[in-house]
C-alpha cells in the first residue's frame, strides 16, 4: 500500500497526468477545428488518408498495421499524430551521430570470422542461424572457448552471482529492469558498498518506469555517493513521445570480464521466493565464462553508453576476457533486440523463427506470456502438423488477469494443429527458454508478447551443440512433469472473455 502511495504522489503520476492533458489539449484543438470549419475536416480528411496509405505501404508486421488503421480510421488527424508520436522512436540528428559513433567504436573490437568459419564447417545449418541473428544485431558474434551452467532457480542463481561478486577485483557491471528493495538487494547493495571501497569500478543501470514502485526518485543520486556509478534509464518526463514505452528489459551482470550472467530474474524477493507472489515463482538464467563474456560486456556499455551519452574505453575491459584453455567445445552468440531505428529487424522473433521453421525433433518453450502475432502461430502449428514434438509451458497463476486471458486465447488454435500447451501448476513461470533438437537453446529476458518481442530492449543469450542445451532440455521437462497439460475443455472462453479477448487483441501490438 505504502508503495501505491508512493507512486501516486511521485514524479511518474505526475508525469503520466501531463502527458493525458497534452494528449486531451491536443484532441480538443483537433476536434474545435472540426467543428467550426469544414475546411479543417476536409484538411483532416486528406491527411488521414495520406496516413493511411503510408501505414499500409510500410515494410512492417501486418498486424502493427491493422491497429494503426483502426486508430487512424476512429480518429481522423489525430490517429495521425499519435502514430507519429509512438510508432517508432524519434532520434535527434545528435543521438543519430553519437550512435553512430558507439556502434563504429564497438565494431572496432570485433575478433574477425574465425569462429563463424568454424562453425560453418561443422553444421552449415547453424551457421545459416548464427549468421541471420548477427545481420539483426550488427554488435553480436560468434564466441568459443568458454563453458555456462544453467539454473532452473533464481536463488540458486543469484547465490552463485553473490559468490562471484565477492571476488570481483576490478569492475562489476549490473543492468536490470527491476530492482526493488528487500532481503536479495540488501545482500547486494551491501556487497557492492564493500566493493566500491576496495576500489572496484561498479556500474549500475536501472530502467525508471521499471522500478518506479520498488525505489525512490532519484535513487541513482544516493548510490553514487557510496560509490556505485548508477543511472536509471529513458527517465520519465512529462512529454508525448514514444521513449516512454521502449523499456530496457535486460537482465545483465558481468564481474571482471570472466563471468557474466543472464536470465529472466530480477533483482527482487519474489525471483528467489523469499516473498510469495502468485504460488512458487519459477524462474531460470545462466552463467558463463571465457571468451562469451566479450559479448555480454559490449551489450552492457552499449546500453550504458546510449543512456549516458558516452562512448567508453572498450579495450580496456575487453582485455581482461581470455578464453578458457578447457571450454565446452561449443558455439555462443549473446545478442541484443530493441525498437527501430535502433535495431532495424526484430532480431528476437527472427531468432525464434529460425529455430521453429528448422526444427526436426522439438521444440521447447517456457514463456510467462503467449501473446504472438500470426507469424509466429503460423510457424509453431506448422513444426506440430510435419511432427516436431512442440511443448509450451506458461504459467499456473498469472501475474495479470487480462495478459492471462490474451495466453490463454492462443491455446485452442495451437492445440488443434498438435502443439502441447502446459500450466505451471505451482505458480507463476518466469523463464524464457527454448531449447531445439538436442542442438540449440536460446536463455534470455525475451518473452513471446509483443512488448519484448517489438518495443522493449531484450538480450538473450544464444547457443549451439553446448553440454547446457541438454541441461536446459533436462529442466524443461523436470518442470513439465510440474506442470498439468490443458485440453480443449480447459481453454475455452466465455462469452465475455471472448469479447474481451478480442478488443484487447485489436490493440495489442501497439501496447
Amino acid at each position: 500500500m505504502k508503495k501505491l502511495v508512493r507512486v501516486f504522489f511521485s514524479r511518474y503520476a505526475i508525469s503520466a497526468f501531463i502527458i493525458l492533458v497534452e494528449l486531451l489539449l491536443c484532441a480538443q484543438l483537433v476536434f474545435s477545428a472540426w467543428a467550426y470549419s469544414y475546411v479543417a475536416v476536409l484538411v483532416a480528411a486528406v491527411i488521414s488518408l495520406i496516413t493511411l496509405v503510408f501505414v499500409i505501404n510500410r515494410d512492417a508486421n501486418p498486424e502493427y498495421k491493422v491497429s494503426w488503421v483502426i486508430v487512424i480510421l476512429a480518429l481522423p488527424f489525430f490517429g495521425t499524430i499519435l502514430y507519429i508520436l509512438f510508432y517508432r522512436r524519434r532520434m535527434t540528428k545528435k543521438e543519430e551521430r553519437h550512435l553512430r559513433g558507439l556502434f563504429a567504436e564497438i565494431n572496432n573490437h570485433r575478433l574477425g570470422t574465425g569462429n563463424f568459419d568454424m562453425l560453418r564447417r561443422r553444421s552449415p545449418l547453424a551457421s545459416g542461424k548464427a549468421r541471420a541473428l548477427m545481420n539483426d544485431d550488427t554488435l553480436s558474434e560468434v564466441y568459443t572457448g568458454s563453458t555456462s551452467t544453467f539454473f532452473g532457480d533464481g536463488r540458486r542463481l543469484f547465490e552463485s552471482m553473490i559468490r562471484d561478486i565477492s571476488e570481483a577485483k576490478e569492475f562489476i557491471f549490473l543492468e536490470y529492469f527491476i530492482i526493488d528493495q528487500g532481503v536479495l538487494w540488501s545482500k547486494i547493495h551491501k556487497l557492492l558498498r564493500e566493493k566500491a571501497k576496495e576500489g572496484v569500478e561498479i556500474r549500475l543501470l536501472y530502467d525508471d518506469i521499471g522500478c518506479m514502485k520498488t525505489l525512490p526518485s532519484h535513487y541513482e543520486y544516493s548510490l553514487r555517493t557510496e560509490g556505485i556509478n548508477t543511472y536509471r534509464f529513458s527517465k520519465v518526463s512529462p512529454s508525448l513521445s514514444s521513449v516512454h514505452n521502449h523499456r530496457d528489459h535486460r537482465k545483465i551482470c558481468v564481474i571482471d570480464g570472466k563471468v557474466a550472467y543472464t536470465g529472466g530474474v530480477n533483482i527482487a524477493d519474489e525471483y528467489i521466493n523469499e516473498k510469495e507472489r502468485f504460488g512458487h515463482w519459477k524462474d531460470g538464467g545462466i552463467r558463463v565464462s571465457g571468451e562469451v563474456v566479450r559479448g555480454f560486456i559490449k551489450q552492457f556499455l552499449s546500453m550504458w553508453d546510449f543512456t549516458t551519452h558516452t562512448i567508453s574505453d572498450y579495450e580496456k575491459y575487453l582485455s581482461f576476457v581470455e578464453p578458457l584453455k578447457f571450454s565446452d567445445g561449443g558455439y555462443y552468440i549473446p545478442f541484443g533486440t530493441g525498437p527501430i531505428p535502433i535495431y532495424q529487424r526484430p532480431g528476437g522473433k527472427n531468432a525464434f523463427l529460425n529455430l521453429i521453421n528448422q526444427s526436426r525433433k522439438y521444440v521447447y518453450i517456457t514463456t510467462p506470456y503467449l501473446i504472438i502475432d500470426y507469424e509466429l502461430t503460423e510457424s509453431l502449428c506448422n513444426a506440430a502438423l510435419r511432427g516436431v514434438d512442440v511443448r509450451i509451458i506458461t504459467p499456473g497463476i498469472a501475474d495479470k488477469k487480462k495478459v492471462k486471458l490474451m495466453t490463454k486465447s492462443a491455446y485452442p488454435y495451437l492445440m488443434r494443429a498438435g502443439v502441447k500447451i502446459y500450466e505451471y501448476t505451482p505458480g507463476f513461470i518466469h523463464e524464457k527458454t527454448f531449447v531445439v533438437d538436442d542442438k540449440y537453446a536460446v536463455v534470455g529476458t525475451i518473452n513471446l508478447d509483443y512488448r519484448s518481442l517489438a518495443h522493449n530492449f531484450e538480450n538473450a543469450l544464444w547457443m549451439y551443440a553446448t553440454p547446457t542445451v541438454q541441461v536446459c532440455k533436462d529442466e524443461f521437462l523436470n518442470t513439465v512433469d510440474k506442470s498439468e497439460r490443458v485440453d480443449e475443455s480447459k481453454s475455452k472462453l466465455t462469452l465475455s472473455e471472448r469479447f474481451v479477448r478480442n478488443a484487447i487483441r485489436l490493440f495489442a501490438p501497439l501496447l
